[in-house]
């Protein structure tokens, strides 16, 4: 199970990049073949900017984002902008910005990650 982090809303700037793997064979004469790379080939990243939070909820966000840097398996539960599915996702390149005295942003890119119950 991950952690549900549908709660931290995101500013506008959520940018949502989507990607397939293949691979591609070569025959010779310029023939060639292009198949997906496998079960749950189509690979999704969002790059992601966290709205403006006090000292607190921001310590409390960015730890539970540097966890799942540190491991795979803590998997992130969310909601993309959009979208009416959660999905899991692991988090990856957190920076934290300092606004103001009492209020920081926290940006990162999430990865989409397949859960036990989703694989296909």
């Amino acid at each position: 199970m991950g952690v549900n982090i549908s709660n931290y809303k995101v500013t506008y700037n959520a940018v949502k990049n989507p990607k397939t793997r293949f691979k591609e064979s070569n025959f010779g004469m310029g023939f060639r073949q292009i198949v997906e790379d496998g079960p749950n080939s189509d690979e999704e990243t969002w790059d992601i900017d966290f709205r403006a939070m006090d000292s607190t909820t921001v310590l409390v966000l960015e730890g539970i984002l540097l966890n799942s840097v540190k491991s795979s398996s803590s998997l992130l539960y969310w909601t993309p902008p959009g979208e009416e599915t959660t999905k899991y996702y692991t988090a990856h390149e957190v920076q934290k910005t300092f606004l103001s005295p009492t209020l920081f942003k926290l940006k990162c890119t999430f990865r989409r990650e397949f859960s036990g119950w989703d694989r296909i």
